[in-house]
């Protein structure tokens, strides 16, 4: 992680430094899902968003994975 940092630099937005384990997957009722198999990400977004803001969150719940910076 140091060196693909160092790389890129912090705050980067080629390489993720936090990340949640669903429990559900995408849904394709729900449109999150396209008819090709792709994930529709604005479906996504607007069903998950109270997961989105715990990813953002200043202080993210045990649940999220953070990075070592």
């Amino acid at each position: 992680m140091k060196k693909l940092t160092a790389e890129t630099g912090m705050g980067s937005s080629t390489h993720p430094v936090r990340a949640l384990v669903m429990s559900e997957p995408p849904s394709i009722d729900a449109n999150e899902i396209t008819d090709k198999g792709y994930i529709n990400q604005r479906a996504v977004l607007e069903r998950r968003a109270a997961l989105v803001e715990e990813l953002h969150a200043h202080r993210p719940a045990p649940e999220i994975i953070v990075a070592i910076e």
